[in-house]
């Protein structure tokens, strides 16, 4: 019996060094938390553009249509998956007809506004840069909305 006695007391005696450690720092007013609450972390998973109802979402395609009148073609992606992502590649459509029939204009292109939907998120914004475009035709690309599926 006496070694479990001895056990008991060295049992107590951590449990209150224990107890006195961490108590011992705390503030007699309580604990005081202050400054925003953080944000929860974003859901690691793919990302997508999608092009229409009824259409299954893509990863760094290589062609993609908006809003059924810009027809992205050629596209070869720099990055994606992160807030942004960048590409450059032609662009045509109904919008720059007779000039881009035959021949896409070059562009830069620019998908943001990430969605985050379970376990993926969508880019919901698309900006388009052609440098050869009449000035009129490229502020139609600044910012055009891509389709984001509901959950």
């Amino acid at each position: 019996m006496r070694p479990l006695t001895a056990t008991l007391v060295a049992a107590a005696v951590a449990a209150g060094l224990l107890g006195g450690l961490l108590c011992g720092c705390a503030d007699p007013g309580g604990l005081k938390v202050a400054g925003p609450a953080q944000t929860p972390a974003a859901t690691a998973g793919p990302v997508y553009v999608a092009q229409a109802a009824g259409e299954p979402p893509l990863r760094r395609p290589a062609s993609l249509e908006i809003g059924g009148s810009v027809r992205l073609t050629g596209m070869r992606w720099r990055s994606w998956g992160g807030p942004t992502a960048e590409a450059v590649g032609g662009v045509s459509g109904g919008w720059c007809l007779p000039a881009c029939r035959d021949k896409p204009y070059e562009v830069r292109v620019t998908l943001g506004g990430l969605v985050r939907q379970d376990r993926s998120a969508y880019y919901s914004r698309a900006t388009i840069e052609a440098a050869a475009l009449p000035p009129e035709q490229h502020n139609e690309l600044r910012d055009l909305r891509l389709y984001v599926p509901r959950r």
